[in-house]
């Protein structure tokens, strides 16, 4: 078996729908499509409204700051890629615009997270110069 620091790990697929999205987050933007029809803003890119079923969507740049909705921890990865990275915090954090984003919690202190901790967004270079991860860590963590 190849050693797990030799495995490449998956990356999105970057599509026309979505692009706009790795775009700014590759820029150390996180960006949320919003409604200009009803208002609503929406996460994960689609290409019409789930409230209204309008295809009038714009980009704008969120705040980049939640709560901790639900986590879990995964301690042997079923991917050998990620072998170096366990534990894992997989997070659900619900962002300040009201929309609930899947991510991993990172940082020295992710071992001291609980429900409704305040988690900022911070962005993780892969092995694509076209990709960044937007991750969380706890807020108050040193940067």
């Amino acid at each position: 078996m190849a050693e797990a620091s030799a495995l490449k790990k998956s990356l999105p697929k970057i599509n026309k729908v979505d692009a706009p999205y790795w775009q700014a987050a590759a820029a150390g933007k996180l960006v949320l499509q919003k409604c200009r029809d009803c208002g609503k803003v929406q996460f994960f890119p689609r290409v019409a409204c789930v409230d209204c079923f309008s295809g009038a969507l714009d980009w704008v740049e969120a705040k980049g700051a939640g709560k901790i909705h639900s986590f879990t921890w995964v301690r042997v990865p079923r991917n050998p890629a990620f072998k170096e990275d366990a534990p894992i915090c997989y997070i659900n954090v619900m962002l300040d615009e009201g929309v609930i984003v899947e991510s991993r919690l990172v940082g020295d202190s992710k071992d001291k997270v609980k429900m409704g901790d305040r988690v900022r967004v911070v962005f993780q270079e892969t092995h694509s110069p076209e990709i960044k991860l937007p991750m969380f860590e706890l807020m108050g963590s040193p940067r």
